[in-house]
């Protein structure tokens, strides 16, 4: 079109191409504005790279973490601030970016600061329509060293933790042997002390006179008493090791295995045993729980009323502890009781109720109290409705496999 056709300036056209032109410098130049604003505002490290491997505009956040000048930094190839052992990498998430328009990616790599130390930088960054890469980073060098020394505790709490189990382990060893000794050759001169004590006073007792033949009685009474202590101790600390399998037992299973063994009391003392029909499947160990209770049912067959004859129920126990569904087994007497501020105490090694009157070491419910936790319960005492008490020996839900309708 030649010149002498064009409009004049004062033409509408021009004007509103004038105002256009106008608008959009000052659109641009407004944005720009708000992105140097944005820079300058942000506490994170923005950038803009070029294809050619230089930075174009920085933020002063880079100034802040690294110490070189924003011109410092946009003057060499921004890898050169780079560790050399992660520069490949560096390189590649960029080509990744600017040669193949990949989004949004995040990198870690190491940057150099001024004054030579380096600090780790996490990237995010997404290629630009223009070629350009737009990224942001943050220094989590702070945070990095804090992790790493946190995963250094933890090595070292885990190797102390192996060196107190071996030691632990050592010391049951040793706790092993000391309990062979015990039961075997500690027991044996007690044994004979009580045997030539009998001995005495079959081949020599006419020769004694009342005294004399009480004093034998006495060595012979501490002699047995001593022993069944030694067997009493022995049988707390396996308890307490308690490794060995656990199996699905129905719980009527471990009753008759517990009355079993006290068949002989049982007819003795003329006991009236009931037995309860609903018991639940246990997983526990068979030859400790059957010893609770066998525990539980000797001391209801010992501790009944002068002149009356043993009363005992058996059946299971349901309870509802935090929310979880609990079950166990229960021992109710008619004798005579417990009181109530005894009902812990006796749980505790040695601890006894009643005088040197009654026979026992004061070790029974204590091996109750540790094959209950075994299980991941508690044993416990209380009273019984109508007189006597009642020993529940409780497991964890671990222990519940199956429970039978109640009827």
């Amino acid at each position: 079109m030649p010149f002498s056709s064009l409009p004049p300036q004062d033409h509408p056209q021009v004007q509103s191409l004038r105002r256009e032109l106008t608008n959009e410098s000052m659109a641009r130049r407004q944005a720009e504005a708000d992105i140097d604003r944005f820079f300058d505002l942000s506490l994170d490290m923005l950038c803009i790279a070029s294809a050619e491997g230089y930075f174009i505009r920085l933020s002063p956040a880079f100034t802040r973490t690294l110490g070189w000048s924003l011109d410092e930094l946009m003057s060499r190839p921004f890898l050169e601030f780079v560790h050399p052992d992660d520069r490949a990498g560096t390189l590649l998430e960029v080509e990744r970016q600017i040669g193949r328009g990949e989004p949004v990616l995040e990198f870690q790599n190491r940057y150099q600061h001024q004054d030579g130390s380096w600090r780790l930088l996490s990237w995010k960054s997404t290629p630009h329509v223009d070629g350009s890469l737009y990224a942001i980073a943050r220094d989590v060098t702070d945070r990095e060293q804090a992790a790493q020394a946190l995963r250094r505790s933890h090595e070292e709490l885990e190797r102390r933790v192996l060196e107190r189990t071996a030691e632990l382990q050592q010391r049951n060893r040793d706790l092993e042997t000391l309990l062979y000794v015990s039961s075997h050759d500690l027991r044996e001169p007690l044994r004979s002390i009580a045997n030539f004590s009998q001995i005495l006073r079959e081949r020599y007792g006419e020769r004694l006179d009342p005294k004399g033949i009480d004093y034998l009685d006495r060595v012979v009474r501490a002699a047995h008493r001593m022993d069944q202590l030694m067997e009493d101790l022995l049988t707390l600390s396996r308890a307490q090791r308690l490794e060995m399998p656990y199996e699905d037992v129905p719980g009527e299973d471990l009753v008759k295995a517990a009355l079993t063994q006290l068949d002989e009391t049982i007819r003795r003392t003329g006991a009236r045993i009931q037995v309860a029909a609903d018991f639940p499947v246990f997983r526990v160990n068979k030859t400790w729980v059957t010893q609770a209770l066998y525990n539980l049912i000797a001391n209801a067959l010992k501790f009944h009323r002068p002149g009356a004859v043993p009363e005992i129920d058996i059946a299971p126990y349901r309870a509802v502890e935090d929310g979880s569904r609990l079950m166990g087994l229960v021992v109710r007497d008619r004798g005579i009781g417990v009181e109530p501020d005894q009902a812990q105490r006796i749980f505790q090694l040695f601890q006894r109720a009643v005088g040197r009157e009654v026979s026992g070491t004061g070790a029974g419910l204590a091996i109750v109290q540790q094959i209950a936790q075994r299980h991941g319960g508690r044993a416990w005492a209380q009273p019984r409705e109508g007189g006597g008490s009642e020993f529940v020996l409780l497991f964890g839900t671990q222990a519940i496999i199956e429970e039978k309708p109640e009827s």
